[in-house]
Order: structure tokens, then sequence, then C-alpha cells
């Protein structure tokens, strides 16, 4: 008796728990589904040694509103980078590689990332 009382309980819980926890049908993953990066001109204040870049990341997914957040990985010069959003500028010397990660966090706490780079090359 008290051993099949306590798996109904066990079951009543489990069922709880997977509720709770379960998302709506309509939800999906968070996913980056694209991180892109381009060289975009010339720095005018330098134009011999920098130039400017452009990144932009696209999300899908997930619950409501995205806010983004970029890391910039660098072997060099301490360059400027600007933005807070989808996308990301800034100025690059010639002959480097700037490597990135974007991170996504939609309004319900999930967050997807990925990475890019550019390739700081005369256009």
């Amino acid at each position: 008796m008290a051993a099949r009382l306590f798996g109904r309980l066990f079951a009543v819980l489990v069922f709880a728990v997977a509720m709770s926890v379960a998302q709506p049908a309509s939800a999906t993953a968070l996913t980056v589904s694209s991180a892109t990066c381009a060289v975009t001109g010339y720095y005018a204040p330098d134009p011999a040694n920098y130039g400017t870049f452009s990144c932009t990341a696209t999300a899908s997914g997930g619950t409501g509103s995205y806010s983004y957040s970029w890391t910039v990985f660098s072997f060099c010069c301490g360059d400027s980078y600007y933005g807070s959003g989808p996308t990301i500028t800034g100025n690059c010397k010639w002959g480097t590689v700037r490597i990135f990660t974007v991170y996504v966090t939609d309004s319900g706490g999930a967050t997807a990332s990925k990475g890019t780079s550019v390739n700081c090359t005369r256009p």
C-alpha cells in the first residue's frame, strides 16, 4: 500500500516538475544564425595604416527581445570598437586579424553565442 502511494506521489511530482520547465509549443531555442564581419573602408585620420570594419549578428528564436554583448580578442594595437547592439564597428590596423564573439540574451534569460573574425586587409 505504501509503495503504491509513493509511486503515485512520485508520478505526480515528476509531472508537476516537467510542466513547470516545459516551454510552450510555440517557443524555439535561441540561436545566433549569423555573425559576419567585413572591412568597410579606410580610417580617415590614418588611411595608410588603418581601416574600418563592421560586424553584424542575426539572432532567431527564443523569447521576446534580444540584448547583445561583444567580446573582442586582438593580437595588437588596442583599437577602439563601437556598438552594443547587433552591430559593432571599429578601426583595425592593416594586416591584422580581429576575433569576436557575440553573446545574445533573450528576455527570458536564454543565451546563445557565435564567433566571427575580420581580416584587416586593404579593400
